[in-house]
């Protein structure tokens, strides 16, 4: 379709033009009103028993501490198999929306086929409509997790003094109103629209020569 063409059949078909142009700036007004979300991140840091030998648990690294902190988060994310991605700085504002309001995780720095978990904390982070939400979600998963991790440490009758623990850093968590680039919304929103609008212009135009071509009477004529 020639572009003079196609002038035409949008001066034609302008209830559709219309159309669209309401619906993206009724998409765009609403994307302009939203109020964001709020989001925290924490670590949940895994310490080792104290000793004589290692009185400060938080300099003992252990690969038991880091099979434990990612034992525990299996346990309190469920068996559903836990997404990769690229780069460790993912968050969950920036993911899929997996319809939870949580995602608790082991660090993995390695590669698509090789992983690597070298950290003994698990981060945890949590999105929501408001601050005193966020914080709940947050009081809610970390008492999930020091439930987890009593629970497979008394399964395996593990002494309470050599009990594994973890803090909670920082506490209280910082949380952030985040909100999305209002001018990139709109311009994305804009195109979007524009060029559905645009190719059921098109779609409308290639059906109605088609019906057109097999007319009996059409097909007389030439």
């Amino acid at each position: 379709m020639s572009f003079r063409h196609l002038l035409r059949a949008l001066v034609r078909r302008w209830p559709i033009l219309l159309v669209g142009a309401l619906c993206t700036a009724a998409v765009g007004f609403v994307a302009v009103r939203a109020d964001g979300v709020y989001w925290s991140r924490t670590n949940l840091v895994f310490l080792a028993p104290s000793s004589k030998m290692y009185p400060n648990s938080l300099k003992t690294r252990s690969e038991d501490l880091i099979i434990t902190a990612g034992l525990v988060a299996k346990r309190v994310n469920g068996p559903a198999a836990v997404e990769k991605y690229s780069s460790t700085d993912a968050t969950i504002i920036g993911i899929p929306d997996t319809g939870s309001p949580f995602w608790l995780r082991l660090p993995d720095t390695g590669g698509q086929w090789s992983p690597n978990f070298a950290d003994q904390f698990l981060i945890l982070e949590v999105v929501g409509d408001s601050p005193e939400e966020v914080q709940q979600i947050q009081d809610d998963v970390v008492a999930r997790a020091r439930f987890e991790l009593n629970a497979m440490q008394r399964e395996q009758f593990v002494d309470p003094v050599n009990d594994i623990t973890f803090t909670v850093a920082p506490e209280p968590p910082v949380i952030y109103h985040v909100r999305g680039n209002r001018v990139r919304a709109l311009g994305m929103i804009a195109a979007l629209g524009g060029g559905i609008t645009l190719a059921t212009v098109v779609a409308l135009e290639y059906r109605s020569r088609r019906n057109m071509l097999l007319d009996p009477e059409f097909a007389g004529m030439h």
